[in-house]
């Protein structure tokens, strides 16, 4: 009965139990997650950690209600077959202020496959270059979909990617950061650390990763939307064929949009570049005098705010994405992106 009720409630909020994502998501395989079944709600950190299970294959859709307070990154690995649904208000938070690595970030998936996360708030403590974890970090995991987020603040990433993960989508989320990056501590002799690190999100964690990564990292960003606050790494991409699908970008703050790094080739379709600061530059690719690491694709099409164009170092051909979609007129696409993007089911 329970069950029942729950997926009912899931479907008059518009949450797709069973919905398949556009994308790279969709291709060699099916994500659909815990599929509505076995449903549990989930109030508290000690029974988050024991929804997901260890090394568990079984069928299970994970409701969040109310709010979590997160004591430092939850690590979830080898689990397949889940669903994590967050209710109306709900939200994942770690919002301390440390400088303790393992105090900092709130998911992190290793190695685990057919995962949805949807209608999820995460809730960071503002951005400061300390080596911290992330909001959301996936790893060496398989046809993931993470659908309606919202991702504000994380200290690290928003939300990265590493590690030969493949076959992602990730649509209708927002990234944005609406807190003050910590000041520089009077003690920090590194002076690469960068307080103001509002780097939103790192597909390919290092040009050497290729051993692990390369022809990997296949990713589609449907409808999303870098908000205020977001600076750099929207995204920041290695290796990975990436498409950019009527996502919206409206940050006063930006600097860079887009980084195309080693062996990355990326579409951007359709999207919408409003607000713009009148330095910030669409995109940054590698330092071509790097011979190694400077192959790289990029590709705007039919955008608002930025001219067609290709520029490319090396003989990779550009990519068509091998599935189907239907793009908008980007100059539709600042109003329904604001109108449904985030946790919004």
């Amino acid at each position: 009965m329970i069950r029942q009720i729950l997926i009912i409630v899931a479907l008059l909020c518009g949450i797709g139990v069973w919905a398949q994502p556009v994308g790279w998501a969709s291709v060699h395989g099916v994500t659909d997650g815990g599929r509505g079944e076995n449903p549990v709600v989930v109030k508290t950190y000690k029974e988050l950690v024991k929804a997901f299970g260890k090394k568990d294959s079984t069928r299970r859709t994970i409701y969040i209600q109310g709010r979590i307070e997160v004591p430092g990154l939850l690590r979830i690995k080898d689990v397949e077959n889940k669903s994590l649904i967050g209710m109306s208000g709900s939200c994942l938070v770690n919002d301390k202020y440390t400088l303790e690595k393992d105090s900092t970030g709130i998911l992190f998936f290793e190695r685990c496959k057919n995962i949805i996360v949807q209608n999820v708030t995460f809730l960071g403590p503002g951005a400061f270059d300390r080596d911290a974890n992330d909001n959301l970090c996936i790893s060496r995991c398989e046809h993931v979909w993470v659908d309606h987020c919202d991702f504000q603040d994380s200290m690290d990433g928003n939300f990265d990617c590493a590690k030969g993960s493949d076959y992602i989508t990730v649509s209708w989320c927002r990234f944005r950061y609406l807190k003050k990056p910590w000041p520089k501590l009077a003690d920090d002799t590194n002076e690469d650390h960068n307080s103001d690190h509002r780097f939103s999100n790192l597909w390919g964690s290092s040009d050497r990763e290729g051993e692990t990564s390369s022809g990997k990292l296949r990713t589609t960003f449907d409808h999303c939307w870098w908000d205020e606050g977001c600076r750099m790494r929207m995204p920041f991409v290695r290796f990975g064929k990436i498409h950019l699908l009527n996502c919206l970008y409206s940050s006063s703050e930006t600097s860079t949009y887009i980084q195309a790094r080693y062996q990355s080739n990326v579409l951007v379709d359709g999207c919408a570049f409003v607000n713009k600061p009148k330095k910030a530059r669409l995109f940054q690719g590698p330092d071509t005098k790097k011979v190694e690491f400077a192959d790289y694709n990029i590709r705007f099409r039919n955008c608002l705010g930025a001219p067609d164009m290709e520029q490319r170092h090396g003989d990779a051909p550009y990519f068509e994405p091998q599935y189907m979609y239907c793009a908008v007129p980007a100059s539709k696409v600042e109003v329904e992106v604001k109108a449904g993007a985030g946790a919004t089911l």
